[in-house]
């Protein structure tokens, strides 16, 4: 049985969806420090199980959910004994998905990582220490700092007039006016908290001569709000500013960006609101007061004075994630945090240093950085929920003008403190020793403790901080290799990691080679990028360099694994190309479980939810054949396929089994490449792709035949009609395969709805839009901006109000066109598309 065979694909996802959602609660160890894009390891512990078994294993052996509603199988079991003979390489190392989950089976692994903020928390990741060691040190760091820096984060309780303990600074962004230089204060909103049950809601006044400016409420907040002290009335959501732009108080609309690049000046703030902490527990907000201001003043006093060891003094450089912040004129990497921010951290780090116990060291260094996420005049307030965001809720550095900067020394154990960083740490290494799996069952969550497993430093053969470009082992000595390759140019690792890298060097750089540059090194980093000169060429020749040498050190019956999640077609062909030029043969391909639509970079940026698990071996054939002759062989491998995939899962969606037989289809052409010609001439992998979707979308999804001429836009239209509205991941799936994604097709107007529903807009709805496009001009004039089921639906607008079409059908009628008006007859049961088609020319 093949491996892709063995995958429970359905109960899988379902594993990866809730460990996506809450991934420190399922598998704490992947909590430990930040890293991007991580893959759930319940795919890979579930792929690692279906490598490693022999083929008497079936999927039900994996894992399945018996009559009563509980999970039994391999997943659940221990199994370091069985797979002590098997390495499995990982040239991508990233998080350390691979290295941490097979490591826990049993295999040996080996690893490789450029990165070396990724390389450490793979390392950290793995290491053993003494936590109760550890835990000891951190509290004795925790009790040096705050002693000498608790001062700085207390402010006096209006109500009662004694102490409190900060627990966020609210701030504002100020700035002079383009237009007439008032200092204008930019809020984006005035919301501070949201009423709950237990908990009052809560708005700042917009009115600066406002003598109480924080209003609480027991009630939700509204859309229209009065002070009860000025008695001015507002909006709380609608400030000064939006979308990049602010307005002064004489009217005046300027572009942030725009102003701070005119005047020459960095982003300046003031503190306007302090959240605290009572000393009886209660949370609580005032107006910054003097002696707040006051207190905010010495700390900036006690920064200056002090000489620090550990600081980042690096310059941000030109990129393509970094450019949001440099057009706002931040240049260097501490201007990312206050003063106060900045003489917290070098306190605590260069307390950490002091530790005798290397080990226990640097999982302190470790503990520090990860803290970092949630400090920084780059993370915004949730309003919702009380709590500083992470700075990177993006993939992106995003510029705030209204930050909230919390207070790392806390007591609350909220996310920007310390001691919450610090759990996390610990949690992580008391994973290693006991780790579990967490399963849904009958409505609750069982917590299944996987007797004897651990995640040991013996089983991590080797971690190298280096490209695999060049790997250094022997040919045929690794028996897996399972990655989780660069997604051409959706995330630019290296730039967002320098945030952390300019801290952790100043910790390392004295024992650690791996952290002596000034900034994560990015030359042979492999990714699209044209900021920095990296085009589809070196994307491609990069990776095909990393796969030729997994060819090489992989064994001959060995099996390369890998994910992939990028919406673009051309992404797709970058990578198939890559693989299949290294020497590969495609042998399959599954749609998996991915991020969950609550993270903030898939929703926002319209990104797949899914992965493509493909796999690949050593297989060759190397025989000739014909396009033509490999379209013929296709269509009648894919019906077979169908009616297998199916029966071996039943609830697979069309969208996903399209997926597998992308897959699938590619392993024909993979095994004759390069020997596949059109017309004497080798075809490509983007040609190879694009016959291999006509001829899926003719077998699966139900479409005619449309003529290759017809636009992809109008026959992914086309196919919604038959097949009715669908949701916006369904659709999205079938569109990658043609290189489109759901925002075409509402660009263009030819699909509406909310995202569980998406549906075909009609022709009559489209007219209006339609009409833009011809701007008033005749049918010769605007022909090549329309899309075919523009003109299909034009046309039968005319004929429909009676107006003349005469010219119309003159200029754009064809036997294409008419195949397209017919399907879409057929599909709607509006006879009016045939019916215009079919008036004789001749008559005029």
């Amino acid at each position: 049985m093949e491996s892709w065979d063995k995958l429970p694909l359905g109960l899988m996802d379902d594993m990866a969806k809730r460990e996506s959602y809450n991934r420190y609660h399922y598998r704490p160890i992947y909590s430990l420090h930040k890293w991007w894009a991580r893959r759930p390891g319940a795919t890979f512990r579930t792929l690692g199980l279906a490598c490693l078994t022999d083929e008497n294993v079936s999927k039900d052996d994996i894992l399945k959910q018996n009559q009563s509603g509980i999970y039994e199988g391999l997943y659940l079991q221990n199994q370091e004994d069985k797979f002590s003979d098997e390495t499995v390489l990982d040239p991508f190392a990233g998080g350390g998905t691979t290295l941490v989950e097979l490591n826990r089976l049993g295999a040996n692994t080996v690893g490789y990582e450029l990165n070396p903020v990724a390389w450490w928390t793979i390392k950290k990741s793995i290491d053993e220490v003494d936590l109760g060691q550890l835990r000891e040190e951190f509290e004795n760091l925790l009790q040096d700092v705050r002693e000498e820096l608790d001062e700085f984060y207390t402010t006096t309780d209006p109500d009662t007039g004694r102490e409190g303990e900060i627990l966020f600074s609210f701030k504002s962004q100020v700035i002079e006016c383009n237009t007439c230089d008032e200092q204008v204060r930019l809020f984006k909103n005035y919301r501070l908290a949201k009423a709950r049950k237990t908990i009052d809601g809560a708005v700042y006044c917009p009115n600066p001569d406002c003598d109480d400016r924080v209003i609480t409420f027991d009630r939700e907040i509204q859309d229209s709000e009065t002070c009860p002290s000025c008695g001015q009335t507002f909006d709380p959501s609608d400030g000064n500013y939006s979308r990049g732009k602010y307005t002064c108080s004489n009217g005046h609309k300027h572009d942030v960006r725009e102003t701070l690049q005119r005047r020459g000046k960095k982003p300046e703030f003031e503190d306007f609101v302090i959240q605290y902490q009572t000393p009886t527990g209660d949370k609580k907000f005032k107006e910054v007061d003097e002696d707040d201001r006051e207190n905010i003043n010495k700390a900036q006093e006690a920064w200056d004075e002090f000489d620090p060891t550990v600081f980042p003094r690096q310059e941000i450089p030109d990129g393509y994630n970094t450019r949001q912040i440099k057009n706002w004129n931040y240049d260097y990497f501490h201007e990312l945090f206050t003063d106060r921010q900045l003489l917290t951290f070098s306190k605590a780090f260069e307390r950490a240093l002091e530790v005798d116990n290397q080990n226990v060291q640097e999982f302190l260094i470790t503990a520090l950085s990860r803290s970092l996420e949630y400090n920084s005049i780059l993370c915004r307030w949730e309003y919702n929920y009380q709590r500083a965001t992470s700075i990177f809720e993006r993939h992106i550095y995003m510029p705030k003008v209204q930050p909230v900067t919390g207070n790392p020394l806390n007591r609350e154990d909220n996310l920007s403190s310390l001691t919450s960083a610090f759990r996390k740490v610990y949690d992580a290494k008391e994973y290693c020793e006991e780790p579990f799996e967490k399963m849904k069952e009958n409505g609750s969550v069982n917590k299944y403790e996987i007797q004897n497993e651990s995640i040991s430093e013996e089983r991590l053969e080797d971690l190298v901080c280096s490209t695999s470009e060049h790997i250094d082992r022997k040919d045929g000595s690794v028996d897996y290799i399972i990655t989780d390759p660069p997604y051409y140019d959706n995330v630019q690792y290296s730039e967002l990691s320098d945030y952390f890298y300019v801290w952790l060097r100043e910790c390392l750089n004295d024992d650690y080679e791996e952290f002596q540059s000034e900034r994560v090194p990015k030359a042979r980093e492999i990714v699209a990028n044209e900021k920095v000169g990296k085009s589809e060429d070196f994307f491609i020749e990069s990776l095909s360099n990393v796969f030729s040498e997994c060819h090489r050190v992989l064994d001959s019956d060995g099996e390369m694994v890998f994910t992939y999640h990028h919406n673009e077609n051309e992404a797709w062909s970058v990578i198939l190309e890559a693989i299949i030029e290294s020497g590969f043969t495609v042998t399959g391909a599954y749609p998996v479980q991915s991020e969950t639509d609550n993270n903030m970079h898939i929703t926002d940026l319209d990104n797949t939810e899914y992965d493509i698990l493909l796999f690949c071996n050593k297989e060759e054939v190397n025989t000739e054949i014909t396009l033509s002759e490999l379209r013929d062989d296709l269509f009648f491998e894919i019906q077979d396929m169908v009616e297998q995939e199916r029966a071996k899962h039943e609830d697979m969606s069309i969208a996903d089994l399209g997926v597998v037989l992308r897959g699938k289809c590619m392993y024909y052409y993979s095994r004759h490449y390069p020997e596949v010609y059109a017309e004497g001439e080798q075809v490509s992998v983007e040609e190879a792709l694009d016959t291999v979707d006509s001829v899926i979308e003719q077998v699966v999804e139900g479409t005619v035949d449309l003529p290759p001429s017809i636009d992809q836009l109008s026959r992914s239209y086309a196919g919604l009609l038959d097949r009715g509205a669908e949701n916006y991941d369904s659709l999205n799936k079938q569109l990658m395969a043609k290189g489109l994604n759901v925002q075409d097709l509402e660009d263009e107007e030819l699909v509406e709805g909310p995202r569980k529903q998406k549906s075909p807009v009609s022709g009559e709805d489209r007219i209006e839009y339609i009409e833009k496009k011809l701007n008033g001009h005749g049918p010769d004039d605007n022909g090549d901006a329309l899309l075919a089921i523009d003109k299909v639906h034009y046309l039968a607008h005319l004929y429909r109000t009676e107006q003349n079409t005469i010219e119309y059908l003159k200029a754009w009628k064809s036997d294409e066109l008419e195949q397209l008006a017919e399907h879409v007859a057929d599909a709607t049961g509006d006879d009016t598309y045939e019916s215009v088609m079919e008036m004789n020319l001749m008559q005029f």
